[in-house]
């Protein structure tokens, strides 16, 4: 006996293949979003760029 594949099936299974590609897609997108945020706050500022980030309160430059 031969068994015909229903098409409505196969197109859920292809749905249901592709959101989960899609989720895993996602989830190493933010992961690696999230770990390049930390790579850029962690470093310290280049020089000749005020580091505002870890900026000393303090009086202003001289003025010319």
């Amino acid at each position: 006996m031969s068994r015909r594949t229903n098409p409505i099936v196969v197109l859920l299974v292809l749905v249901g293949l592709c959101a989960v590609l899609y989720g895993l897609w996602h989830l190493y997108q933010r992961q690696a979003a999230q770990q390049q945020h930390e790579r850029a706050f962690s470093e310290p500022a280049p020089s000749g760029v005020p580091n505002f980030l870890n900026a000393t309160p303090g009086a202003p430059p001289p003025q010319p």
